[in-house]
């Protein structure tokens, strides 16, 4: 599975139900200061990304992300693991 889809279904929900502005989204986006989440936040875009690919990701692994883009990594690479 391509990063760019998991980076999609994270855009469609920053963009969506978090009111991010789209053309803030990008990889190299700090979450909290580039795109205004909080940790809520962060795990509600998460719970949805990991719903929609049957996957789960532990609150520690969590906490290491700072940019959209290592949230696309760590999330891709679950997807490809099946997890």
């Amino acid at each position: 599975m391509a990063n760019q889809e998991v980076f999609d279904a994270l855009k469609e929900v920053l963009t969506e139900k978090l009111k991010v502005e789209p053309d803030r989204v990008k990889p190299e986006a700090d979450l909290f200061e580039g795109l205004g989440l909080d940790s809520i936040d962060l795990m509600t875009a998460v719970m949805a990304v990991e719903e929609r690919f049957g996957i789960e990701v532990a609150d520690e692994e969590l906490e290491k992300v700072t940019t959209l883009g290592e949230a696309v990594d760590l999330l891709s690479d679950k997807v490809a693991a099946g997890a």
